[in-house]
């Protein structure tokens, strides 16, 4: 494990226009041959947590692929974002995740053409912000993009007017206990992105698992949980948040205010993850990667589809 750090990409945005300097671990393979393809892991609200995101390093490490574990937290002042989402912005994440790129390609030991992204929940937010093309005009001048996208238990409460995308593939894995990031939200936003033209598009729903499912043991309450789950809007090209529940459109602060009285709840349910989920969606990952040509699939039996899955390719 290597430890860096570098300036995150500022763009045209309320959310991810203030400088900051964020660290970040880069998680190489020992015995496979370079250049490597690469995972952006980007985290949940609960920050770089061992069982979530080196977890997954160390799967995408076993299966030849490197990773970099960005910290958007640490180098804001900030610990988690649980009780306030404000704290560190998805847009914010975006930026950190795209410096991060530019950062693995200019590496000689990471392939340029093999790098992704992927995130868990809040991480997963940012994920799928990275695959919108009207965000790349809002980027300016940075013209690199993502060859691969994969969204954990994603929010998907804010969708894109415009859901086009820049046609990469995209896998969407869900829960179907969710009642933090409920999964017909992401389920729609996934085939909002098909309908206007990306047809790698991936939906797998494991349908009794809860959110946050790398968390083996009992369900728990996260009871300051801020909880945007019945905040229904859409983004709109400009920035602006058309609010279903509001008739209107909110700039972000707006839109930050008017939820906070109108939509935003308290508290969430989330791991009750088992040693068999979690390994079967960790192969069923490292599939879909090495499908796109990142890294090598595991056996085809350790990945099986059981009945209660709901897959949509």
């Amino acid at each position: 494990m290597e430890s860096v750090s570098f300036d995150t990409l500022t763009f045209d945005h309320p959310a991810a226009a203030k400088p900051a300097r964020v660290s970040a671990s880069v998680h190489l393979p020992m015995q496979v041959d370079r250049p490597f393809p690469c995972m952006v892991i980007l985290t949940s609200s609960a920050g770089v947590q061992r069982h979530r995101e080196h977890y997954y390093a160390q799967a995408l490490n076993d299966a030849g692929v490197a990773a970099m574990i960005v910290d958007s937290f640490t180098g804001r002042g900030v610990r988690r974002t649980v009780a306030d989402q404000t704290l560190v912005s998805g847009a914010q994440m975006e930026g950190d995740a795209f410096a991060a790129l530019a950062l693995l390609r200019a590496d000689p030991r990471i392939d340029p053409q093999r790098i992704g992204v992927m995130g868990v929940s809040k991480g997963g937010v940012a994920t799928l912000n990275a695959a919108i093309a009207v965000r790349q005009r809002w980027r300016g001048g940075f013209d690199q993009l993502f060859d691969l996208h994969v969204a954990i238990c994603p929010g998907a409460t804010a969708q894109h007017r415009d859901p086009t995308t820049h046609g990469r593939p995209i896998y969407f894995m869900l829960a179907g206990r969710d009642d933090y990031t409920p999964a017909p939200l992401a389920i729609e936003y996934a085939e909002r992105m098909r309908a206007a033209g990306n047809r790698r598009i991936k939906v797998k729903v494991y349908s009794g698992a809860h959110h946050g499912w790398e968390s083996l043991g009992p369900v728990f309450d996260i009871r300051d949980a801020e909880n945007w789950s019945c905040c229904r809007n859409f983004i709109e090209d400009d920035g602006r948040h058309f609010v279903v529940a509001a008739g209107r459109a909110l700039s972000e602060p707006e839109y930050q205010a008017w939820a906070r009285i109108n939509c935003v709840t308290r508290g969430a349910r989330a791991g009750g993850g088992t040693a068999a989920l979690k390994a079967r969606a960790t192969n069923d990952l490292l599939a879909f990667l090495a499908a796109h040509g990142f890294g090598v699939a595991k056996p085809p039996q350790a990945a099986a589809i059981r009945e209660d899955d709901i897959v949509s390719t």
